[in-house]
C-alpha cells in the first residue's frame, strides 16, 4: 500500500510530539517515512484542536489564553521544556561542555524561569491583539483559524531545517537522537506542503513571501548562535527554536493584519 509508510510516519510523529493516545507499532521492519517529516502536519493538528475558543463569543484575551493552554496540554509542554533547558544552558554555561551538561539537568534555573514567562506572555499579548484586529466575520474566522494553524506549522518547520543543516551534539544518551533524520527531496516537499497550503489562506501573497524571507533570516541567525554556543544542535534547542518560531509568526501575522 503506497500510503502505508506515510501513515506509519504520521502516527509515530503524532505519538512522539503530542499527548494524543494512539497505538503505534515501533518495529524497525515496518516501512515508514521519517516522523520528523510530519512535524508541520502535527502543527496543523495542534492548531485545529486548540482553536476551539474561537467558536465562543468571549473576550479576546480569554480566547487567547485558552488557545495557548490547550496547545500546551496537547503537546505536554514538549517544546516549552526545550526552551527552558536551552536558556539555562546556552546563557548560563561558560563553554560547550558545560552548556550541554546544564541542559541535561532537570532543575529549573533563573534563565529558564525568565524565558518561559516572557515567551508565554509575549504569545498571549500578541495573540490577544491579533484576535482583536481581525474582523469579526466568517471570513475573519477563516483568517484567524488558518493563521493560528500556520503559527504551529512554520514553527515546527524551523527545527527540521536546523537538524538538516547543523551537527547533532549531546552528552550521554538522548531521546531526541532516534527521531533525527536527514530528509530527501520528496520528504522536504512533504514538510513544506502545509506551510504553502495554509500560508495562502492566512496571508496575501506578498506578505507570505515577506514572512518566508524573514523566517529564513531568523533561521540564519539561529544557526549562527547555536554554532557559536554548542557547535550544533540538540533536542532542547530544537524545542526552543519552535517556541521562538511561534512568537515570530504571530508577530508577522499581527503586522500583516494591522
Amino acid at each position: 500500500m503506497i500510503m502505508g509508510p506515510y501513515w506509519q510516519g504520521f502516527k509515530r510523529s503524532l505519538v512522539t510530539y503530542t499527548r494524543i493516545p494512539l497505538k503505534v507499532d515501533w518495529s524497525d521492519d515496518i516501512k515508514h517515512v521519517p516522523a520528523v517529516c510530519f512535524l508541520p502536519w502535527i502543527g496543523v493538528v495542534v492548531g485545529l484542536l486548540s482553536a476551539w475558543p474561537l467558536w465562543f463569543d468571549w473576550p479576546t484575551p480569554l480566547q487567547a489564553l485558552f488557545m495557548l493552554l490547550t496547545a500546551v496540554l496537547i503537546t505536554g509542554g514538549f517544546h516549552e521544556d526545550g526552551l527552558m533547558d536551552s536558556c539555562d544552558g546556552l546563557v548560563g554555561g561558560w563553554d560547550k561542555e558545560q552548556r550541554l551538561e546544564i541542559m541535561k539537568d532537570s532543575r529549573i534555573g533563573s534563565y529558564a524561569a525568565l524565558s518561559i514567562w516572557f515567551s508565554l506572555s509575549l504569545k498571549w499579548a500578541l495573540l490577544s491583539e491579533l484576535l482583536t484586529v481581525i474582523p469579526d466575520s466568517f471570513l475573519g474566522f477563516i483568517y484567524t483559524l488558518s493563521g493560528w494553524c500556520l503559527v504551529h506549522v512554520i514553527a515546527r518547520f524551523i527545527p527540521i531545517v536546523l537538524m538538516n543543516t547543523l551537527d547533532y551534539v549531546t552528552m550521554g544518551q538522548s531521546k531526541a537522537s532516534s527521531m533525527i533524520a536527514k530528509l530527501d527531496p520528496s520528504q522536504w516537499l512533504l514538510a513544506v506542503l502545509p506551510c504553502l497550503l495554509i500560508g495562502v489562506l492566512a496571508f496575501n501573497l506578498f506578505d507570505l513571501l515577506v514572512t518566508f524571507v524573514l523566517v529564513a533570516v531568523l533561521l540564519f541567525l539561529m544557526r549562527l548562535y547555536l554554532n557559536k554556543k554548542i557547535a550544533g544542535f540538540n533536542g532542547d534547542t530544537l524545542g526552543a527554536s519552535e517556541q521562538v518560531g511561534e512568537i515570530f509568526v504571530i508577530l508577522c501575522l499581527l503586522v500583516s493584519y494591522s
